[in-house]
């Protein structure tokens, strides 16, 4: 999800002011008894093989290396010599058809589409895509799933109720496929680390491939010139709440500027930076006795929403934000209407570079949160995938060929597959410029849409190429940002019940803390929204993710993301 990236979620699987499970809720037509017994099992996936972590050897040199820590790797220009992933193509006839969904323009058809069939030879095979408009995407995936007309490849956007009923009655359980060492045929599957195939499991059975991303999507972003102008040159230079709001009131300017702008995709507060500023536990805190706490039963949640409400009511936050669309509320920010928006880290590279074309002098930074009442904020795990990818119900021979094909939509940064795969076909999609970087044509800007990259992906790197500024504050704000990451201890688990009502259920406290932040409430509404909560499912959820826990050592070392 670089860029934009496609980045329309990194998807709204989680509301940044609840964290609802169970976003979708499609068609179980046909499911039989074999779903019915799976869906109210409670899972961990410390129940299952999970594939041998394998790291690629003798690949492209980063000029920034990755971390343990998962900071990515970062390059300034394209390997000169980019290596070859396969010595013959992986396949050897047939077609691969697919399903995903499109947050871009259509792509350029496959007949007039050159990057398209060099992909197939070089695979082996034809690639047949379905390409959905994002916003229609659940709903056809719904009805394709009710007439049981299913391609190989299909993206799972959002875990839809009875996730694992769904599983269970249309998809492959991977686990013989690519448990254990049998990962190891897959080499380029076998390199994405441990801490995301974790997210990729359902009853006790591993059902998912990755599209995997990069640990923590941020606080947000901001515009240090902004900041600079009322006072305060870095972010992290705030002492505390106090003066965080005193700088938002320095910023806005009624009618000119504010400090901060939401949309209707983020709860419409834009509250992850706020969340973070107050230590709020990513999703659910886990004690040492085993015990589950929901970050909006916390102290800590609490006093954020209280702040919001005391920004909101201070005037700073730009009227009517709260119901714009991404684009709109990206919009404010490029162009210095607004000082702090959230964001995932994946679409900075965006925002910094439409900024920088709007002004010169602006200066977008990723938002790394102070601590309310002094020292470092936190951050989320949240960013471990973009979506996953369920295969359709096959025999062993079909579903290694599908594998196969998902290994070569996963080659890595600075392999020719890679270079394929992103920017086409030399001389007619991208030239390359004195530093070897790949440069798209105006066709390959067309071409390169096909969306081969949610077929399966590498773990990603950052590159801006002729942009070395851009990616140093990338490379450092992946570094500062995962340092203060705190991981969901439920995300590897799955609960029937948050499937069955999660949408429900987030959608009421989310819609609670709205009227709290803008003054149609008072704070003690909170506790009865939380009350209700609880008696109408939260404390079986959290019974729920309990009893995943007991049954296995579940990692608490993940979490999942937004596009």
């Amino acid at each position: 999800m670089s860029g934009k990236n496609i980045v329309k979620a990194e998807l709204g699987r989680r509301s940044f002011l609840w964290g609802g499970v169970g976003v979708a809720s499609l068609a179980l037509t046909g499911c039989g008894s074999s779903a019915k017994s799976t869906a109210g099992k409670a899972s961990s996936a410390a129940d299952v093989t999970l594939p041998t972590f394998v790291p690629l050897a003798g690949g492209a040199a980063p000029d920034l290396p990755a971390t343990a820590a998962g900071v990515p790797a970062a390059y300034y220009t394209y390997p000169a010599a980019p290596v070859a992933a396969y010595s013959a193509p992986p396949l050897s006839g047939g077609k691969i058809s697919a399903m995903t969904p499109l947050f871009t323009s259509p792509p350029s058809g496959h007949d007039a589409n050159p990057a398209w069939q060099a992909v197939e030879k070089a695979l082996g095979a034809k690639v047949d895509i379905t390409m959905i408009v994002g916003d229609d995407y659940d709903t056809k995936l719904s009805t394709t799933v009710a007439g049981d007309s299913l391609p190989d490849i299909v993206v799972i956007t959002a875990d839809p109720a009875n996730l694992p009923g769904l599983l269970a009655a249309k998809f492959a359980d991977l686990t013989p496929l690519l448990g254990g060492d049998k990962a190891k045929q897959y080499p380029h599957l076998a390199a994405i680390p441990t801490a995301v195939w974790e997210q990729c499991t359902s009853a006790g059975k591993l059902y998912f491939i990755p599209i995997p991303r990069n640990i923590s999507a941020g606080s947000g972003f901001y515009r240090q010139d902004m900041f600079a102008a009322a006072g305060v040159n870095d972010c992290r230079d705030i002492k505390n709440a106090d003066d965080f709001l005193t700088l938002l009131k320095e910023i806005t300017v009624p009618g000119k500027q504010y400090g901060v702008a939401g949309s209707s995709g983020n709860g419409g507060f834009s509250a992850m930076p706020f969340l973070h500023i107050f230590g709020v536990p990513n999703m659910w805190r886990l004690d040492g006795g085993g015990n589950l706490t929901a970050h909006y039963e916390t102290d800590e949640y609490k006093a954020a929403v209280e702040f919001m409400a005391k920004v909101y009511k201070a005037g700073c936050y730009l009227p009517g934000s709260q119901g714009w669309t991404k684009n709109q509320m990206e919009d404010a920010f490029q162009s210095g209407k607004a000082a702090l928006i959230y964001d995932g880290l994946p679409g900075f590279g965006v925002a910094y570079q439409q900024a920088k074309k709007i002004s010169p002098a602006a200066a977008p930074a990723p938002f790394v949160p102070f601590g309310h009442a002094g020292g470092k904020g936190v951050t989320w795990k949240d960013n471990i995938y973009f979506a996953r990818v369920a295969l359709k119900k096959a025999d062993p021979a079909r579903l290694a060929d599908v594998l196969k094909a998902c290994d070569f939509f996963a080659s890595p940064f600075g392999t020719k597959e890679h270079m394929l795969l992103n920017f086409g076909v030399e001389g007619t999609d991208y030239t390359l410029d004195e530093n070897h970087n790949p440069v798209l044509t105006a066709q390959g800007k067309n071409d390169t849409l096909v969306t081969f990259k949610y077929l399966s992906a590498p773990t990603q790197a950052q590159f801006y190429p002729g942009q070395k500024d851009l990616t140093d504050l990338m490379y450092k704000s992946y570094t500062d940002e995962i340092a203060l990451a705190v991981a969901d201890p439920t995300a590897s688990l799955y609960s029937p019940t948050a499937g069955k009502k999660g949408t429900a259920l987030g959608k009421a406290m989310s819609d609670a803390v709205a009227q709290i932040i803008t003054g149609q409430s008072s704070l003690s509404a909170l506790d009865s929204a939380v009350k209700t909560w609880r008696s109408n499912g939260g404390d079986q959820i959290r019974s729920e993710y309990q009893q995943a826990l007991q049954g296995g050592t579940a990692s608490t070392a993940s979490g999942t993301p937004t596009k």
